[in-house]
């Protein structure tokens, strides 16, 4: 008489895992197509990705990067004061030196100011980076390249370096998204 009662027991406890297994399967299966659906939506989903980069890297590598920083800052200096008189030079080739001295000191305060005073660049909405381009200009203009190269005065050196800052910014960040759009796909 004992063993019915158990083995009831026992069997309604198997019918009980039984459900519970298929209960709990049920939900797993519920689960996975939620994920498939939720990855599938992110997958038709365009990626809107807001970034600010302060230092406007064109290449990982240090080196191609400065060598495309060198070839654009050359390309705009020359036009901007072709275009807007804003210099004398008595040859081409001051011109290219100043671009290449540019690069490397632009490049030397960029990574000193966004790796030791971060903080003061969000402060400042970036705008640490216009005075020290104005004082690399006016240091260049004035201490190194004398007569060779001069901005006709202070004030056009300040719009040429606000021309050159804006428009550098634009095409920069054009060249990078054309840069990771081909890398991308």
């Amino acid at each position: 008489m004992n063993k019915e009662p158990m083995q009831q027991e026992k069997e309604i406890n198997e019918e009980n895992l039984t459900a519970e297994k298929e209960e709990i399967e049920n939900l797993l299966k519920a689960i996975e197509e939620l994920e498939k659906a939720k990855q599938k939506s992110r997958e038709n989903k365009p990626r809107n990705l807001i970034s600010i980069e302060f230092g406007g890297v064109f290449h990982h590598n240090i080196f191609v990067n400065f060598i495309f920083s060198f070839i654009l800052n050359l390309t705009l200096i020359y036009l901007v004061i072709e275009i807007f008189r804003f210099a004398e030079y008595t040859d081409i080739i001051y011109i290219v030196i100043l671009a290449l001295t540019y690069t490397f000191f632009e490049t030397v305060y960029k990574t000193y100011v966004l790796f030791n005073h971060f903080s003061f660049v969000i402060k400042s909405m970036g705008f640490v980076f216009y005075f020290g381009y104005v004082a690399i200009f006016y240091t260049l203009d004035v201490y190194v390249f004398g007569d060779l190269f001069s901005f006709n005065n202070e004030a056009l050196l300040i719009a040429f370096v606000a021309i050159f800052t804006i428009v550098r910014y634009i095409i920069g960040t054009m060249l990078i998204k054309n840069f990771r759009k081909r890398n991308l796909k």
